[in-house]
């Protein structure tokens, strides 16, 4: 999921991604995202909406980190 940079800090990520959370949590009892890891804006992002980051991902390309959030986490 992404913003249009031109709509960042209006809240929209914030909403967009809360609607992700209670859609997914219904049916699964804990949920991971992947984010690029040297971009520090989102990963910032989800630490703020109550994500917890885990370990760096190994594999092709650009670098990411793991983000995961459970029911449990409100």
């Amino acid at each position: 999921m992404m913003v249009d940079p031109d709509c960042h800090r209006r809240g929209l990520g914030r909403l967009l991604l809360r609607h992700a959370e209670a859609t997914l949590l219904v049916q699964y009892p804990a949920i991971r995202l992947e984010s690029f890891a040297d971009n520090a804006a989102a990963n910032s992002f989800y630490e703020a909406c109550g994500w917890s980051r885990g370990g760096q991902l190994e594999g092709e390309g650009p670098a990411k980190a793991e983000f995961t959030r459970s029911g449990a986490d409100d």
